[in-house]
């Protein structure tokens, strides 16, 4: 397990362990294209996928933290209902008027982007874009 030592890593791993609260199959950084054999689903997947500086007073900083989130099912008759509870889950987890860790100011989630596969054998997906303005 890396070490934890930095305050972005911190809010990182505050994050990976609050999404555990839908799934306790919630992987950070794992791509699932080409790994639906190694993949135990459904999951959650995040991916850092920016840290922008918004505004600096002396040491202290407020960044907007950019995430990816996949809900993964694999594709049967049921995936659209049960990608469509991951990620409303998910929703659910941000509204609650309460910080998931101290640094967190402002959370905003964008519009779900559905990705259901054709054929029973490949994975689908939810997408949704996590944005957390935090002050390190």
């Amino acid at each position: 397990m890396p070490s934890t030592s930095s305050p972005e890593e911190q809010v990182i791993d505050k994050l990976i362990t609050h999404l555990k609260q839908v799934s306790s199959n919630t992987l950070l950084g794992y791509s699932a294209t080409g790994q639906e054999k190694d993949l135990n689903l459904p999951a959650i997947l995040v991916q850092l996928e920016s840290i922008n500086e918004e505004q600096r007073q002396g040491q202290r900083a407020k960044y907007r933290m950019a995430f990816n989130i996949s809900a993964v099912a694999k594709t049967n008759k049921d995936t659209t209902y049960t990608l469509l509870n991951l990620t409303r889950s998910i929703r659910e987890l941000f509204n609650t008027g309460q910080r998931f860790t101290p640094e967190a100011r402002n959370v905003s989630v964008s519009e779900t982007q559905f990705d259901i596969a054709p054929s029973r054998a490949h994975l689908s997906f939810a997408d949704l874009q996590l944005n957390i303005d935090v002050v390190l």
